[in-house]
């Protein structure tokens, strides 16, 4: 797998962290050094390599494990491009312990699955090996040891295998090209100026990878995969003692060449002249601007730099409002901008403005972004600004305190890897939330003020634009760009006029209601009350977070219940009253309210369903109540947003342009048949949005929220049930509840009889996508349900098998089935891989091929046997997640099924070789299925942008 690389033409968005600010706290020394997490245990054996290890019990039973080399794509030789990621493969197909499949066959016996629990990237500056390991049994993490220890220094690149492994490696390369792509092509040199990176991405150049021979891998590998360049995370449920004489016991055998290559480091300029990149491609959907500032790292071991690491943050969220607000003008100059900043590659930060325009206002975009730093530069912020975005900033790290015994071990883990890599302190979040508490009460508007000053400069400036090459849409040039920079600044640009905040969302408290009934479900914790408008609440306290409650409500009928003739404004009704707000609060000042405030609230209006969706913190839990209740009684109504909302379908048109949304489209009209009810193409959402009726929109939200009666709402989280009694009963009891008995209808959307194939011609590269999707009618069980999902498994597993591994003619190939009770009952088996479109009839008759041994023959017990494990793994962890008891009440419920059985593991270890046959007997119907094939255009190369099927008809 590649890691992606933030630059200039992708959005880059700061993701903010931190800590409480206590009253009273006094300034640190700012030259101190921020100390390490005392829980961390670190070392270096005698061979150099690292080690960092940290007991954590989230989730129970399990432990993340990290090989990390410092090595990647930047220290390729000139015939090794895209090596260092083709060595990351080659770990997973022969080691000295581990032949050939084996290690992944191991891996999967024990439960665990590619992704989430198996997985690798390669970057510019480092390679990431990660495992998830299941901790019940000694024998499994010896083993797991032991794989690190082969990747570390056992990898074979055996000459069979390599050859094999090409193919793969091929098409992760051919599927990550595009429109995108080619963007990053024209870019990179410029955003890398005069830098080697530019020259050694880490996905490489397809004619070495083809043709580059096993001596070759094995010449990086050996010159870089040594202990001295290498470190071992291990976070988990574990004694650190134990994993400590494991880890110093199991690599200190690991040695080196005897005259090692310099691990060398490679600059980026950043004192440059400013540069610009413009740049067009046909597929490519939006148009942006980006202005991106490169730095040299900002240091980051001391309080003072904790402290102006605050400062920026600071600064990009209270921008980042400014940006908002101008984002939902009636003619809005953007349809999102954001400024951010980070790490970029190694020893270098960016800052960056970044804002997705129409196709036409690049220049406007562009002269929005720099009057507005402007502004801030020439007036800075107001104090109600930066009280409310450090009350914010507090209260995050509140949350991360709360949470502080509840992180996931991942997370820790990819912390440590850049604490190797970077250097990076890792202070507890005990000493993060001493360290804002004695910095943030400190930070004035003359330190963020300070900080806009110095944002914007020449030196290291980069600005890109990236675009659709389509006639009639014009790019500027390189001069009127850089001239917009000496216009914004000699202009006179007014200071910012700040809007006070309302003090709370309610006027006065609802009427109410109370609890009629009650049920209690003891075996597994949840309790089911009725109240007395209707309402249904269906509770489940639990103790996986500490600062985290979870909710959703449920109602049928959903658009179904539209007439046709308002059927695109239903579809659009929730997204546009959200975006209007609630009561007398517009969606601004709405944010600017909740601020401080762990809290979301969301309503929608599906195809059968309406419904609410939420979270909160438990001390913010009323508040997210009178959200839900505002949310029925008090949509609001906001021309300005709506016609923002509008201007929105001209700066998304050329997304149709992109090869996969014409072939998801196909799909979309073959499985519906065409029935305006069924899956929407883009253009039919598209026209959706330009004919949209705000008040045929908001008339039918109101009624679908008009009567809670037949709502059922579900919690899940850190609160206690008879705490939950009176709000419950307040602002649930006093949603309005006449009665109203209603069901979604059945408008009779079915998938094609028989065999449908079709061929859409669209892109410019040389690279295909295959779709086979099995439909029909079908009984729904319970049974069923589970005998659908476990085929699917096994059969991508198979694929996976036959389709990489054998024939290295895919990157990866995903199967997916299911069972719907409603409307309809039917059953869906979709398949989907990528190839070289020469391959496609060769790939997808392999597919028939396996489909119909699985169906005449069914699995071998060990395939079935890996599905149960991971499947039973999986679950473990699920149990432990919120978000899981969410998602299973509320199905479950919906379905009439048994609440009591979603601990039980019962269905899983219930699956044999037979019903899985007879599953694939029933659901892969070879005279039944319909299978969409993407290709690239006839003359590609001529440009053309008509995507036709293979009857000639524009899907």
């Amino acid at each position: 797998m590649i890691r992606p690389v933030a630059f200039a033409s992708l959005f880059v968005v700061i993701v903010a962290a931190g800590g409480p600010a206590r009253a009273g706290a006094q300034e640190l020394e700012h030259s101190a050094l921020i100390p390490a997490d005392p829980e961390v245990v670190t070392g270096t054996l005698e061979n150099g390599l690292a080690y960092y290890i940290h007991e954590n019990d989230e989730p129970e039973n399990r432990t993340e494990l990290r090989l990390v080399v410092n090595a990647g794509s930047i220290l390729e030789d000139d015939d090794q491009l895209g090596l260092a990621h083709f060595v990351e493969h080659m770990a997973f197909n022969g080691t000295e312990n581990f032949e050939k499949q084996a290690l992944i066959d191991y891996l999967e016996g024990i439960g665990m699955r590619f992704g989430p629990h198996i997985n690798a990237y390669t970057s510019f500056d480092e390679t990431v090996y990660m495992l998830r390991v299941p901790m019940d049994d000694p024998e499994i993490l010896s083993t797991a040891m032991q794989i690190l220890v082969d990747w570390a220094g056992g990898v074979l690149f055996d000459p069979e295998e390599v050859d094999k492994e090409r193919g793969v490696v091929v098409e992760e390369w051919r599927g990550r090209r595009g429109g995108m792509a080619r963007i990053q092509d024209q870019q990179m040199p410029v955003i890398f100026y005069g830098s080697h990176y530019a020259d050694r991405l880490p996905i490489g150049d397809p004619e070495i990878l083809q043709s580059a021979p096993p001596e070759v891998l094995r010449r990086f590998y050996d010159d870089w995969y040594r202990p001295d360049l290498m470190a071992i995370v291990a976070v988990g449920d574990f004694d650190a003692a134990e994993m400590e004489a494991m880890i110093r016991d199991r690599f200190s055998v690991l040695g080196g060449p005897a005259e090692p290559r310099a691990r060398g480091e490679f600059e980026v300029p950043v004192d440059h002249e400013p540069k610009v990149s413009i740049a067009t491609d046909p597929e490519m959907p939006i148009s942006q601007v980006s202005v991106l500032y490169k730095q040299e790292r900002a240091p980051r071991s001391t309080v003072g730099d904790f402290r102006r690491a605050r400062v920026r943050e600071l600064y990009a969220s209270m921008l980042n409002g400014r940006l908002d607000e101008l984002a939902v003008q009636a003619d809005p100059p953007f349809l999102q901008a954001r400024v951010g900043g980070g790490g970029f590659v190694r020893g270098v930060d960016v800052s960056q403005f970044t804002a997705i325009v129409g196709e036409d206002g690049i220049m406007r975009g562009l002269d929005v972004l720099l009057t507005e730093a402007e502004r801030v530069a020439r007036h800075g912020f107001t104090e109600s600004e930066l009280e409310r975005e450090k009350a914010a900033l507090q209260r995050r790290y509140e949350s991360r305190l709360a949470e502080a015994e509840n992180r996931v071990s991942a997370r820790l883990a990819s912390r440590y890897v850049d604490v190797f890599l970077e250097g990076s302190p890792y202070p507890s979040v005990e000493t993060e939330v001493e360290l804002l508490g004695a910095v943030l009460p400190g930070i004035t508007l003359d330190d963020t003020n300070a900080f806009a000053k110095e944002w914007l400069r020449e030196q290291g400036r980069v600005v890109t634009v990236a675009g659709p090459e389509r006639e009639g849409v014009g790019v500027p040039g390189d001069d009127a760009v850089t001239e917009t920079f000496a216009e914004v600044a000699a202009r006179e640009v007014d200071p910012y006029e700040a809007e006070e905040v309302a003090d709370a969302l309610l006027a006065e408290l609802p009427g109410g209601g109370a609890v009629v009934s009650e049920e209690m479900l003891d075996e597994i914790g949840v309790t089911i009350w009725e109240l007395d408008n209707g309402v249904r609440v269906v509770l489940k306290p639990t103790d996986f977070r500490d600062d985290e409650i979870l909710f959703s409500a449920t109602s049928p009928g959903g658009t179904s219940l539209a007439a046709d003739e308002v059927l695109g404004h239903a579809r659009l009704a929730s997204e546009l009253v959200s975006q209007g707000g609630v009561g007398d609060f517009d969606q601004i000042a709405l944010d600017r309210q909740l601020a401080d405030k762990r809290v979301s609230v969301f309503p929608s209006i599906g195809g059968l369903t309406e419904g609410i969706r939420g979270s909160a913190s438990p001390q913010d839990l009323e508040t997210a109540l009178q959200l839900v209740y505002l949310r029925f009684v008090a949509p609001r109504k906001d021309e300005t947003v709506f016609m923002a909302f509008l201007a929105q379908a001209d700066m998304l048109a050329n997304i149709g342009a992109q090869p996969q949304v014409a072939m998801q489209d196909t799909m979309a009209v073959v499985m519906g048949q065409g029935h305006p009810r069924a899956g929407q193409t883009f253009a039919d959402q598209l026209a959706d949005m330009r004919n949209a009726d705000l008040d045929a929109a908001v008339e039918f939200y109101q009624d679908r929220f008009a009567d809670a009666s037949d709502f059922t709402f579900y919690f899940v989280g850190t609160f206690d049930v008879e705490e939950m009694r009176p709000m419950v009963e307040t602002y649930l009891g006093g949603l309005p509840g006449d009665g109203r008995e209603e069901m979604w209808v059945d408008h009779g959307v079915d998938p094609p009889s028989g065999v449908t194939e079709k061929v859409v011609r669209k892109g410019l590269e040389p690279q295909s996508q295959t779709s086979i999707v099995f439909a029909g009618d079908a009984e729904y069980t319970r049974e069923g349900e589970s005998a659908i999902r476990a085929m699917a498994s096994i059969l991508q597993i198979r694929l996976r098998e036959l389709l990489r591994e054998d024939l290295g003619g895919t990157y990866g190939v995903g199967v997916s089935g299911s069972l719907s009770y409603r409307p309809d009952e039917e059953y869906r088996v979709s398949i989907r891989f990528g190839s070289d479109p020469a391959r496609v009839d060769e790939l997808s008759a392999v597919a028939f091929e396996e489909i119909e041994r699985l169906r005449e023959h069914g699995p071998d017990e060990e395939t079935v046997a890996k599905v149960r494990e991971t499947q039973r793994r999986t679950k473990e962890t699920d149990l432990q997640q919120n978000s899981y008891w969410l998602r299973q009440l509320s199905s479950r419920d919906e379905r009439g099924l048994d609440l009591s059985e979603i601990p039980s593991y019962e269905a899983i270890d219930g699956w044999t070789a037979e019903q899985v046959q007879e599953a694939a007997a029933m659901y892969l119907r070879t005279d039944q299925y319909v299978k969409v094939v993407l290709l690239p255009e006839e003359g590609a190369e001529e440009g053309k942008e008509d995507a036709v099927d293979e009857d000639g008809a524009s899907p």
